[in-house]
């Protein structure tokens, strides 16, 4: 925008100049001598082609994938001298280890646990957590072409003039810029989690033993009531304990901004007719090239009820500088207003190689070969 303003404002001040000479003072434009000239151009950078990967399509984390669980049961193997503790009550070793398979160190919460010469305990503490997972993602890709802005600068000297033709040396300085901003998401996930429950039911011989009223809990070395020290029957059981499906997409936003500042000298041939002049010229070019970029990836999860959170975030910058030569050709219209001041009007071609960078995960290739149109006023000393 500054660029702009600077350069409206020195078109300005020519025609200021301009409007201050009476008819009287115009004659018709002598092309020997030195002048410079002040404009504006824009640029065009074609068949830009935008590679996007992304930093979670690697992402290999529990967050993403879960985690496979198994809780084991308070109530242990089915067989040999445990302590085993249930949702009512626990059967455990005593003091003596429990010889004989006997034990006086048990417990039990409620009567309906009693069924004749036996009693049962329940444990549902068994878990078992799995996850079937699923992913999609992409590099997206695609082409475009931009046009970028900004000042020039031109000093040229005209060294051989004819009748109606001339012949000039020039140096010719332009900086041009632009800016794009992409928003896009190429990668998304579904994780549904299931648990499972265990439900362990154990019965144990009461060996004629009448129980404690409940609740009751023996003690580790004080003898009481013994019963069987391990469960004579096991009935175990599976069943769904709960579902839980979470959705996953990324959301990236990547910023690039480029410069190019171009020094290309010409040699250059014009023809004059009444007012108007028609230029003609080519000449090597370099371009100094500056520019930088940031990628940034945000990884979003949600879950049944609708609640978002964020479970893992990347940031890259990167710049880069670097030295391109080419060639161009540029035509160029003026209108000889008086004896110090034109105005003119240009389209120019630009050969160069190509430009790429990466940043993170993607990547931007274009063509610095483009076309340029801009308009200028040049002054005569």
């Amino acid at each position: 925008m500054f660029n702009l303003k600077v350069s409206i404002l020195l078109l300005l001040f020519s025609f200021s100049v301009i409007g201050g000479e009476t008819n009287q003072d115009k004659k018709k434009f002598d092309l020997s001598g030195l002048s410079i000239g002040f404009g504006y151009v824009t640029r065009s950078f074609n068949d830009m082609k935008v590679v996007t990967g992304s930093y979670s399509r690697g992402f290999n984390s529990p967050l993403l994938t879960g985690e496979a669980i198994t809780v084991l049961p308070r109530a242990g193997g089915g067989e040999g001298l445990l302590d085993r503790y249930y949702d009512n009550g626990f059967v455990g070793k005593d003091a003596t280890g429990s010889i004989g398979d006997v034990t006086w160190y048990w417990g039990y919460e409620d009567l309906s646990q009693i069924e004749g010469d036996s009693i049962r305990f329940s444990d549902s503490s068994g878990r078992s957590v799995d996850h079937q997972y699923s992913s999609f993602s992409d590099q997206s890709s695609y082409m475009d072409s931009v046009w970028g802005n900004g000042p020039l600068f031109t000093i040229a000297y005209n060294f051989l003039e004819s009748d109606r033709f001339d012949f000039s040396a020039a140096l010719n300085f332009s900086y041009i810029n632009f800016n794009n901003v992409w928003k896009l998401s190429n990668f998304s996930a579904n994780r549904m989690t299931d648990v499972s429950q265990s439900i362990i039911k154990d019965t144990y011989n009461l060996l004629g033993t009448i129980p404690p009223d409940p609740p009751h809990a023996g003690a580790f070395a004080d003898p009481g009531a013994l019963i069987e020290a391990t469960p004579s029957e096991r009935v175990l059981s599976i069943q769904d304990y709960s579902s839980e499906s979470f959705n996953f997409n990324n959301n990236i936003l990547k910023e690039f901004d480029f410069s190019i500042f171009t020094f290309s000298p010409a040699l250059t041939t014009s023809f004059a007719f009444q007012d108007f002049i028609f230029d003609l010229g080519f000449g090597p070019s370099v371009n100094l090239i500056d520019w930088k970029s940031n990628f940034s990836e945000v990884l979003i999860e949600s879950n049944d009820q609708g609640v978002s959170k964020e479970i893992a975030e990347w940031n890259d910058l990167s710049s880069g500088d670097s030295v391109v030569l080419g060639a161009f050709l540029q035509a160029a219209a003026s209108l000889n207003v008086n004896s110090s001041w034109t105005i003119n009007a240009f389209a120019r071609m630009d050969w160069a190689k190509d430009f790429s960078a990466n940043a993170g995960p993607s990547k931007i290739n274009f063509n610095l070969s483009g076309a340029s149109v801009g308009l200028s006023t040049a002054y005569k000393f």
